[in-house]
């Protein structure tokens, strides 16, 4: 028999290892062990998702229960896995202890002792007394990390951001909202026709499937997907994403040449082409990564005109294109409910080489377009530096370029929507819209 615990922990393990997103990973995992059963894959979702959300709070609360001691980070890992079972799963406190303590001695036999005085001391201590003695020394940013589980730096960005949008008071309930898990949201492609000649979207009302609240194509998968994605025009996406590429396809010219820069691993580019292969448009898909230039062949589907090249979005042809879409390489921290693990990954440091990066592929963007082209320029992120700040300097250095008001725009595909006029770019919130924090940004050149 499979152990759901062994697994989630050989997951963990693995994203700590190879910077290998879970999301991704764990869907390979299950489709191995086809024999399990549904609630071990729950519970394997469940363990190794919450143990990596809930880390930082975690690692507090070993740091608490070891003073002056070092442990290996797979010993760590494991006492986090025990701790998620004893405080935020309805697992009995003995078998989260005794099954976490198994695992231990497989691969650091000689901490099973040390792993069974920690994870005991900790039922007894109980989470509040923990949390408690965890913020005894903390305050502010510091003190917000512990508690909702995410690095200082990242709580001081987020609330810069919420800042700058008028929405300050809103920071706590932003990090609570990421350490929620999130529902499947699927995409219902327009165009794109199934059996019994049924759209998407009449194929998923025709099941009740409940609308999503954010994007005009979104539904709500409350159970298993896969069954739902038999349909080629049903994709998984979240509804941020689906927004983003609905905006360009709301002011791009349908039947011209688009481009999408950075198209890995496709599920925008699917949406665009849907849509564009119906008026004459036509679809380039730029992806440096191969292995990510084949998934986006595999979104694209094989009825698909749209053509994908292993290339950079900075060799992108000049004035040759109608549409652009860029959506940019990112912290990606408008996203950690889906990837948890991305906000202990990320680090500040990291910002400067990914704001050159954006502020290249922006350009090239710009420099592709025909005159009256536009361009869309996203993130998963709602970092300053990742989003106003790169539009600012984009459309100072380039004065044939002007911003469009995505905010009026957005609002006229989706009035439940509610984003302020005020400003032209949009910030979607998860705490807000229940989408991921994506940025949107549309320029147009004279």
């Amino acid at each position: 028999m499979t152990n759901p615990r062994q697994l989630a922990l050989d997951l963990m393990n693995r994203v700590e290892e190879t910077d290998s997103y879970i999301n991704l990973l764990l869907p390979k995992l299950l489709a191995r062990e086809d024999h399990i059963t549904d609630a071990d894959r729950g519970l394997v979702q469940e363990l190794s998702y919450g143990t990596l959300r809930w880390k930082g709070q975690y690692e507090a609360f070993i740091d608490v229960l070891t003073p002056g001691k070092t442990l290996s980070k797979p010993l760590r890992l494991c006492l986090g896995l025990g701790m998620h079972q004893l405080f935020r799963m309805r697992i009995p406190p003995h078998a989260a202890i005794h099954e976490s303590v198994e695992l231990v001695k497989k691969f650091e036999p000689k901490a099973a002792g040390l792993a069974n005085a920690v994870l005991r001391n900790a039922e007894r201590a109980g989470f509040d007394s923990l949390l408690k003695q965890s913020l005894a020394t903390k305050a502010g940013l510091d003190e917000l990390a512990i508690r909702y589980s995410h690095p200082s730096w990242v709580v001081g960005a987020l609330k810069s951001a919420l800042e700058l949008d008028g929405k300050g008071a809103e920071l706590e309930g932003l990090l609570e909202s990421n350490n929620e898990t999130p529902l499947v949201h699927l995409a219902a492609l327009p165009g794109v026709i199934g059996p019994n000649e049924t759209s998407a979207a009449d194929y998923l009302e025709s099941l009740n499937l409940e609308r999503g609240l954010a994007s005009p194509i979104g539904f709500i998968a409350r159970g298993n997907p896969e069954p739902l994605l038999e349909h080629p025009g049903v994709k998984v996406q979240d509804q941020g994403s689906q927004l983003v590429a609905l905006a360009l396809l709301a002011v791009g010219n349908k039947d011209g040449q688009w481009l999408d820069m950075c198209s890995g691993p496709g599920g925008k580019a699917a949406l665009i082409d849907a849509d564009i292969s119906y008026f004459g448009g036509s679809l380039d898909c730029f992806e440096p990564i191969p292995r990510r230039a084949e998934m986006v062949r595999q979104a694209l589907g094989p009825n698909s005109k749209a053509k994908v090249f292993v290339e950079y979005g900075q060799n992108a042809k000049l004035n040759h294109y109608d549409a652009v879409l860029l959506d940019a390489p990112c912290s990606g921290l408008g996203s950690v409910r889906r990837k948890p693990e991305s906000r202990w990954r990320k680090k500040p440091e990291q910002l400067p080489e990914l704001i050159r990066l954006q502020q290249e592929l922006l350009e090239a963007a710009i420099n592709s377009l025909k005159s009256g082209g536009v361009v869309l320029y996203s993130t998963c992120s709602p970092l300053i530096p990742e989003t106003n700040s790169q539009i600012k300097k984009a459309l100072e250095k380039h004065p044939q370029m002007s911003l469009e008001n995505s905010n009026q725009l957005l609002n006229s595909l989706n009035p439940n929507l509610q984003l302020g006029e005020k400003r032209k770019t949009t910030q979607l919130w998860t705490q807000t819209h229940g989408t991921d924090a994506m940025f949107i940004a549309i320029l147009r050149k004279a």
